[in-house]
């Protein structure tokens, strides 16, 4: 059979003539080449350990394939053969880089190679070619960098090389890739003194105590900083992703407006009892006193008891002298606008807004980044310490806006100065179009709903943070729901 040959080049890759394989490697002259990594969703690097009848390294361990390219031949193309010929697989590869490097091995001959690197992406274990393969295994790239510096013994000389200087690239390739997913995080539980165990019982979520009042889903709240839950990017903080990435993340036109700031906080919230009456300073108000973003917010009522209920805003009528009167006299809840309520009711609290969340009722939030609350009464009850809960009543008294009547919202799509928010039903699989957005997005499951988003389960109560950089997505039905897109 006739001798593989490979092409000469010169140190800008062009063609200089053809040789002998082994006549090339021999003599040490400088030939085409390609390496293929191919990685999975999970960010683990296929790598394959070389035959044991292999003429050179045999035993080693190496990248998922890598050879020469034949005449006519691109790289892509050379890849994708040698990636079936080996491995049993097809899928789809982008070249990185290319650079030159020199191996000498024990048996006289040298790898002198202009090597052009690329990656790809694959979930299925491949199907092995004996007579090129042993074996194979998926590895993160970190843990290979510390086992070949432990055993370099165990691997091919060429890919300790490529490796080396792949490193880098390999891993912004691989974060931007699987940016393009999206991400959940761990729940921040609050206790309160009015909170219970709806999150639980109805949102299945592994609540500390039987007084668990919120959810906080995604969030960068100094000090309740979400932390992604699984995936790649497991265990890395939301203000990380947004440091590394910023308007792959957040979007453009997000990303010049806050730069570095996440600007929205995502809650459920269960009220056992009557949460206090408060109210929240506006931008301007906020970022005097408290160097924050004002807190503007959106209900979604996702259930509640008979006689469940919100209190937003005042009764006609009402001034700051008689705001002042029944506040001393311990009646402030005769002057509140009460409002009962049902699954689905949407309402807007604007900044300013007198309000609180009566007892029996579960609903999702939506607001600005912040946590400033001014509380004005809490019904005379004590706090989990059994002391009496801080009250501001000079700080809301500054912040209250008298004028401000309820905004209930019955639109399927709801548009604010902080975010906007689309009220879906699915009932069937269904493609999501984010590519005018021009922002990151995110999902919450506010119903009865069971779906798949890009293949990852999304169930009552979930939360998932869509990177801006994805563009569309794919939403499998397997019961009826629904979500809130949520975006700046």
């Amino acid at each position: 059979m006739k001798e593989e040959q490979v092409i000469l080049v010169n140190q800008n890759d062009e063609e200089i003539g053809l040789a002998p394989k082994m006549k090339a490697h021999e003599e040490a002259w400088l030939h085409r080449a390609f390496s293929v990594f191919i990685f999975n969703d999970q960010g683990k690097l296929l790598l394959q350990q070389r035959a044991a009848d292999k003429y050179h390294s045999p035993k080693l361990w190496t990248n998922t394939v890598c050879s020469h390219q034949r005449q006519g031949e691109s790289n892509i193309e050379a890849g994708k053969r040698r990636l079936m010929e080996e491995m049993g697989m097809k899928a789809p590869l982008r070249e990185l880089f290319h650079f030159i490097y020199k191996a000498p091995f024990d048996n006289g001959l040298t790898e002198h190679e202009l090597d052009h690197v690329m990656i790809g992406f694959d979930n299925i274990n491949p199907i092995i070619n004996p007579d090129e393969v042993m074996d194979f295994r998926w590895e993160s790239l970190e843990n290979i960098q510390k086992d070949i510096s432990r055993h370099p013994e165990k691997y091919t000389e060429w890919f300790k090389i490529i490796f080396a200087n792949s490193y880098e690239n390999l891993q912004v390739a691989l974060e931007e890739k699987l940016l393009q997913n999206p991400i959940m995080f761990t729940p921040i539980f609050k206790e309160k003194p009015w909170g219970g165990q709806k999150l639980k019982s109805i949102l299945h979520k592994p609540i500390p105590s039987d007084k668990t009042g919120e959810s906080w889903e995604i969030s960068t709240v100094p000090n309740n900083v979400s932390v992604v839950s699984d995936g790649f990017f497991k265990d890395k903080s939301l203000q990380w992703l947004i440091d590394k990435f910023k308007d792959k993340l957040l979007g453009k036109k997000v990303y010049e407006s806050f730069q570095n700031n996440f600007p929205l906080l995502i809650k459920y919230i269960d009220a056992a009892d009557d949460l206090s009456v408060q109210v929240h300073p506006n931008d301007a108000l906020a970022k005097k006193k408290h160097a924050s973003f004002g807190k503007n917010e959106l209900w979604y009522v996702m259930q509640a008891d008979e006689g469940g209920a919100l209190y937003i805003g005042f009764k006609q009528d009402v001034d700051k002298d008689l705001y002042l009167q029944r506040l001393a006299d311990g009646n402030l809840a005769e002057i509140l606008h009460k409002i009962n309520v049902k699954q689905g009711d949407v309402f807007y609290i604007p900044a300013g807004t007198v309000h609180a969340i009566g007892k029996g009722v579960l609903l999702a939030e939506i607001q600005q980044t912040s946590d400033v609350t001014y509380r004005i009464f809490d019904w005379n009850r004590l706090g989990l310490d059994e002391k009496p809960r801080k009250l501001h009543i000079a700080e809301a008294l500054e912040a209250i806006d008298f004028d401000l009547q309820p905004d209930q919202r019955e639109e399927t799509f709801i548009e604010t100065p902080y975010f906007k928010i689309e009220n879906k039903d699915v009932e069937q699989d269904v493609e999501l179009d984010f590519t005018d957005k021009k922002s990151f997005v995110i999902l919450m499951n506010v119903g009865d709903g069971d779906f798949e988003v890009d293949k990852q389960s999304f169930g009552t109560g979930q939360s998932m943070l869509i990177p801006a950089v994805l563009d569309k997505l794919s939403i499998k039905c397997h019961q009826q729901g629904k979500i809130l897109i949520i975006s700046i």
